[in-house]
């Protein structure tokens, strides 16, 4: 294998062991969810794979490089995780803040 090439793939098996670890984790504590970084991470892990982004670093770009179609790829990495990484809510992108009631009180 190519150094360029084990590179993009070390990549790639990061971004999907990150996935994996972030399942984990709220799966273990669900008030993960209530952290702001627990959920930009989800956010920022959920649009790499969902990007289609073909630029240096973009999973299409990757996929490409490692010789693996994007759709397959996409398609398990969905299926194992990202669909499971959904907050009790149910906002899928959860781009705005929800607050949490507990929270609230002062």
């Amino acid at each position: 294998m190519e150094p360029e090439t084990a590179l993009w793939a070390a990549v790639l098996n990061q971004a999907v062991h990150d996935a994996e670890l972030l399942l984990r984790k709220v799966r273990a504590n669900q008030k993960l969810w209530r952290n702001h970084h627990f959920r930009s991470e989800v956010r920022h892990l959920k649009r790499f794979f969902r990007s289609r982004s073909d630029y240096p670093g973009g999973i299409l770009f990757i996929c490409d490089v490692v010789g693996m179609q994007y759709g397959r790829v996409i398609q398990e990495v969905d299926r194992r995780y990202l669909r499971h990484l959904i907050p009790p809510w149910g906002d899928e992108e959860f781009s705005e803040w929800r607050p949490i009631k507990e929270s609230m009180n002062v």
